[in-house]
């Protein structure tokens, strides 16, 4: 039987030795797994982003199906960026072509996108984006959107773009024969059709598009972007899409997608590689810019 008079042990505290090894051995722990932690979450971001490109690639071909083998326009036929340009012509950029398949405008943004989202937005009013988000029915969409950069950004946040080369809006040359001739959009389908596509499982559709900061401190993005855009200039759009270890996810012509790493966009004497160089290092990797482009090998 315990004595309740006697006195009771005394507890030993912490000297302040310990304690400063005790927070030592937090702090390393921390050091060691908050890397781990965060690449787990980036590695959840990137299979979400990549989730997204398949969703996309999906409605892409279902709206393919509809439309006798065009896909929708990754370009618009009148000029976007000028509120004076006229009225809209009707056709559709593709998230808003694309959205009546998707029924979710969130699969057209990345989690690990930090400016969500510059897509539509220089800085002035645009006129033909709030039609084409009124008439796909858009939720939030409202007459006079098209004032607000930021409302038009929660309504549609978009980081993706798509193939600007893919657009007859623009055409081009392709620069592997100089031999294809720029359509003329007003004459003729506002894409290419799926039998013009030479290597429908390697030619990209969409893909990561970061944004850039204009001379006005407004965020810009796009819908359309050539490879390696602007790179050995002040536009940052382009590397700023490899929002995932280092790399980007891809959504192709044949509606499958993939996550592939970036090539250097930086030469070993420091100077910007060009836009040339850029698409010919994916061409290699077995991503091509041009429809006419028939293999890697």
């Amino acid at each position: 039987m315990i004595d309740a008079a006697s006195p009771r042990p005394m507890r030993r505290a912490f000297t302040l030795i310990e304690l400063l090894v005790v927070i030592a051995i937090i702090a390393i722990l921390a050091a060691i797994l908050f890397p781990v932690f965060a690449q787990a979450r980036d590695k959840a971001r990137q299979a979400s982003c990549l989730s997204n490109m398949k969703q996309i690639g999906t409605a892409t071909m279902m709206y393919s199906q509809d439309y006798d083998g065009y896909f929708p326009d990754t370009g618009v036929r009148s000029s976007c960026g000028n509120p004076n340009a006229g009225p809209w012509t009707g056709v559709h950029m593709f998230a808003t072509a694309l959205y009546p398949y998707t029924k979710n405008v969130n699969v057209f943004s990345c989690a690990s996108d930090p400016l969500n989202y510059g897509m539509l937005g220089a800085n002035v009013a645009l006129p033909c984006i709030e039609s084409m988000l009124l008439d796909a029915k858009i939720p939030g969409a409202y007459a006079g959107i098209r004032n607000s950069r930021a409302d038009i950004a929660k309504v549609l946040p978009l980081s993706y773009a798509g193939n600007f080369y893919l657009s007859s809006t623009y055409g081009f040359t392709d620069p592997s024969n100089g031999a294809v001739a720029p359509r003329d959009a007003s004459a003729g389908a506002p894409s290419y059709n799926e039998s013009e596509i030479r290597s429908p499982a390697n030619l990209f559709y969409l893909t990561e598009l970061g944004a850039d900061v204009d001379t006005n401190g407004i965020s810009v993005g796009g819908w359309y972007i050539a490879p390696g855009y602007g790179n050995q200039g002040t536009d940052r759009r382009w590397p700023k899409g490899a929002r995932h270890a280092g790399g980007r996810t891809w959504a192709f012509y044949d509606g499958h997608a993939k996550w592939a790493k970036d090539p250097d966009f930086v030469t070993a004497s420091g100077a910007r590689e060009s836009e040339v160089n850029i698409r010919e290092a994916y061409r290699k990797r077995g991503i091509y810019t041009f429809f006419t482009t028939e293999s890697s090998n």
